[in-house]
């Protein structure tokens, strides 16, 4: 079984923790990936594996993206896009879903190619997969060539400080990096709902609201910060942190 701490090797980890500042989410595209970017997207897709959690790619019409009210926030220009499905019979398919979604994202991104989690405003009965018995689809992801007038945005982030328990300075270098890293993080509505602290030398991220597909999506960000030989362990109860990372020195 692929646990997270096993998911990237040194080369990967490096490629995608680069990724991470160029990373936005761009709603207007010029075109899907070149083939030669297809493949590459389509091997991760298939190397990115976690329990109960899978990415399928899929060719789409622009038009099953509808925006929030009247069309705004409507992503433009698409035809390709990532499909997450997770099962229901896994306890932490969301959390993995999360981690798998955003480490493709991140590929897009090293690739120079655009990407957009959307989680509810797209027409469902246009995506047309074969999906196992106890899979549903979370989230889909636009990825394509970024449109030639569109910039990409600043990150608007809240303070580290805002994210932390404690002094984030006071952590040792490596933590602080994977701190960082999360900041940068996308999630549902730019809320960023991750709270972070350090407790006996463990790294710990949670979210009072249990949105655990963000949560994977920080989690991915973190994991790809650490060289150190580490540990994650997922709570099962709500008295447990979601996400702790033990590390072996």
């Amino acid at each position: 079984m692929i646990t997270l701490d096993k998911l990237f090797n040194p080369a990967q980890r490096a490629r995608l923790y680069e990724a991470i500042p160029s990373r936005y989410s761009c709603r207007s595209y010029d075109g899907a990936p070149s083939t030669a970017d297809w493949a590459s997207l389509s091997y991760a897709a298939a190397r990115y594996t976690l329990p109960g959690a899978r990415l399928l790619l899929h060719t789409v019409s622009p038009d099953i993206f509808t925006g929030i009210v009247l069309g705004y926030g409507k992503i433009t220009g698409c035809t390709t896009v990532a499909v997450l499905a997770a099962s229901i019979g896994e306890p932490h398919s969301r959390i993995h879903a999360g981690v798998l979604g955003e480490a493709f994202c991140l590929e897009a991104a090293a690739l120079g190619l655009g990407t957009c989690w959307v989680a509810g405003t797209y027409k469902r009965k246009q995506l047309d997969l074969p999906l196992l018995a106890d899979e549903s689809v979370l989230a889909i992801i636009a990825v394509g060539v970024p449109a030639r007038a569109a910039s990409a945005p600043g990150h608007r982030r809240k303070p580290l400080d805002r994210l932390c328990h404690d002094d984030p300075n006071t952590w040792p270098g490596e933590l602080r990096r994977a701190a960082e890293a999360v900041q940068l993080a996308p999630s549902a509505l730019n809320l960023q709902p991750w709270e972070m602290r350090v407790k006996d030398g463990d790294f710990i991220i949670d979210t009072p609201d249990r949105q655990q597909l963000d949560l994977g999506i920080a989690l991915c960000h973190a994991e790809l910060a650490f060289s150190t030989p580490h540990t994650w362990h997922l709570g099962v109860a709500r008295r447990d942190p979601l996400a702790r990372a033990e590390f072996h020195i």
